[in-house]
């Protein structure tokens, strides 16, 4: 398992589309055509049987489609996220490498950290910040001479007075 994102899980859903292809595949494919052969007139519960299992089919055909897609951007967002060196990933940023758009990559990054893909991160309107350890430190506030945790190399606000705090 990686820092950010949980590879594990990744294999995991990975799996599982394999067993909806094979359910889809090999299942119901067959047995719908052996129902559409066996269809007569006059025998309305085989079409009622044959409906109801393309309506399956398709539902999971499109299930199918999008887990791939979502799974495909998880794989696609992983590197960026492991290779970040400041801990803060500005959706801006993370557009200049994919080409996604802010939107999007705001509703990929819910549902990352949603469904556990993305880990020690949080998330807000502008950007992902990535929660590493042994990387914040406590200062204290030139001003009020309150505790503040930081993260080495970046700056924040003193939480106390609000004066700028920096600590490389």
């Amino acid at each position: 398992m990686d820092r950010y994102f949980n590879r594990e899980k990744l294999k995991g859903s990975n799996k599982y589309l394999v067993m909806c292809y094979v359910l889809f595949g090999v299942i119901l494919l067959p047995l719908i055509i052996i129902l559409i052969a066996g269809i007569q007139e006059g025998e309305t519960h085989m079409i009622v049987t044959v409906s109801i299992l393309l309506t399956i089919m398709t539902a999971e055909l499109v299930f199918f489609i999008l887990v791939i897609k979502k799974s495909n951007r998880a794989k696609r967002y992983a590197p960026i996220f492991e290779e970040d060196h400041d801990g803060i990933l500005t959706y801006k940023r993370i557009d200049e490498m994919t080409g996604y758009g802010v939107e999007r990559i705001k509703k990929d990054v819910n549902w990352l950290l949603q469904a556990g893909y993305l880990q020690n991160a949080v998330a807000d309107e502008e950007k992902v910040i990535l929660l590493r350890e042994n990387e914040f430190i406590n200062i204290t506030c030139p001003t009020c001479g309150a505790s503040n945790e930081i993260r080495i190399g970046s700056s924040n606000k003193c939480k106390h007075c609000g004066s700028y705090l920096r600590r490389v």
